[in-house]
């Protein structure tokens, strides 16, 4: 075994002991980050020893995709590696291997029969490379964090460059009902495989449609929409119409189970495991995540990092909040976030004043509307709360009814005082990473990293 290699692992190792035992972090990232100073192609060979590779970027989705094929594939008996926190740069990937690996993985072997990889979208162009992986699934592909991406355009052009790179023997599964996607199987040197949602299109992107008669190869159909209780479809497949529920609300989480279905059965696995297996899932940190507060009382916490993905997530809440109900939300301008907030502006907040607007004319729909909180019941906070509230001003809520608290600790306290209905936190990736340390100070639940 490389001296090189040894000495990286190593490093890595110490490091993750040493950030969880000061409780400074999960080693998400850091330990990858100096182990690669140490050995450049640490990804690459240790990734190379296990049989089988996923790899899963795009703009939205990537967290729960992983987490539903993982959970799919550990209830079929396979051993699962993946870089569980979502740390999805090259650090992060290196510093799963790391913490999973041994000098035995290193040398040759592996315990691991498959592992699952979410990239980012522009570590996506490097990283993937070095993966090698025998299936590549794209979600979509939204404006997302101006400073560091660019439009559109540019992710996509980066993405045809690196795709005519991979090994003909990869299969791609993309969302056939992002035209910006199709266009990608023309850079694709192998096979390509579509999923979608019948008659569907994304709330805020214009690209975003069906476009002519595409016959995908995975198609949801019949909706049926729960609010936060989840959603109900059927899947038409050459040996009969099946029947699934999900429990996670909004027709965005069932493109996040198509893409892990169909990845999930090219590994052989079955319908009916998969089937059972979603009776027992549940969210990854802060995506959709239920808790229990002191006093038995209720919150989700729903990331949002971009004008599709938030406006999403309101599309449901708004049909979803009641009298009692209070919303928390956070915005933070880290690098993390992007130092770009104006994304909020196209953000559909608007949905906030008018619950109807959720409703969709093209779908059957159960979505339950209700009034919208008041009364002083929207909290706002994080280093850009202010930024945040003036949005909401001009969403058409009154500043009365926002109250602005940028230390995130004293904003959950005030949002859980005199709380009679639930609460819905809508953090920034940040101001998600703190919450979660305030939580978990609070012994509400664990440090996300132990959600593996």
């Amino acid at each position: 075994m490389n001296p090189r290699l040894i000495a990286a692992i190593l490093l890595g190792k110490l490091i993750i002991s040493l950030s969880r035992f000061f409780k400074v972090g999960g080693g998400s990232a850091a330990p990858g980050l100096y182990a690669l100073k140490i050995y450049p192609q640490l990804v690459s060979d240790l990734a190379s020893k296990i049989p089988h590779s996923i790899v899963i970027t795009g703009t939205n989705g990537k967290t729960t995709t992983a987490r539903m094929l993982a959970h799919f594939a550990q209830n079929s008996g396979l051993k699962v590696l993946r870089n569980a926190t979502g740390s999805n740069l090259e650090r992060g990937i290196a510093s799963a291997l790391i913490q999973h690996s041994s000098f035995h993985l290193g040398g040759g072997g592996t315990k691991y029969d498959l592992a699952i990889w979410e990239l980012d979208e522009a570590a996506f162009n490097q990283v993937v490379l070095r993966l090698k992986p025998q299936q590549v699934v794209i979600l979509n592909v939204f404006r997302d964090q101006l400073d560091r991406y660019g439009e559109v355009d540019s992710v996509l052009k980066n993405w045809h460059t690196t795709l005519r790179q991979l090994s003909p023997e990869t299969t791609l599964l993309l969302n056939g009902d992002d035209q910006n996607l199709l266009s990608l199987i023309s850079s694709f040197p192998g096979k390509a495989l579509t999923f979608g949602v019948e008659n569907y299109k994304i709330r805020g992107e214009k690209s975003f449609k069906r476009v002519g008669k595409e016959i995908l190869n995975l198609e949801a159909k019949n909706l049926n929409l729960l609010g936060f209780e989840g959603v109900r479809f059927e899947l038409e497949e050459g040996d009969g119409r099946w029947f699934f529920s999900l429990p996670l609300p909004g027709i965005y989480h069932i493109y996040d189970f198509l893409a892990a279905y169909i990845t999930a059965t090219r590994l052989g696995i079955e319908r009916q495991s998969m089937i059972g297996a979603m009776q027992s899932f549940s969210p990854a940190f802060g995506r959709t995540e239920k808790i229990t507060l002191p006093g038995e009382k209720t919150a989700f916490i729903q990331l949002i990092k971009n004008p599709t993905g938030a406006s999403q997530v309101l599309e449901v809440l708004s049909g979803e909040l009641r009298e009692d109900d209070k919303l928390l939300l956070a915005l933070n301008d880290n690098l993390a976030d992007g130092t770009d907030v104006s994304w909020i502006w196209d953000v559909d907040f608007e949905l906030l004043q008018n619950p109807s607007r959720a409703k969709r004319g093209d779908l059957k729909t159960e979505i339950a509307s209700g009034p919208m909180a008041h009364r002083n019941d929207i909290i706002v906070s994080g280093s850009r709360a202010e930024d945040l509230a003036l949005r909401l001003k001009y969403a058409g809520i009154s500043p009365q009814d926002i109250e602005v608290e940028n230390n995130l600790k004293k904003a959950l306290k005030q949002a859980t005082d005199g709380l009679k209905g639930r609460l819905f936190i809508l953090p920034t990736y940040t101001a998600l990473l703190k919450l979660q340390a305030i939580l978990a100070e609070a012994g509400i639940k664990e440090h996300y990293w132990k959600h593996e």
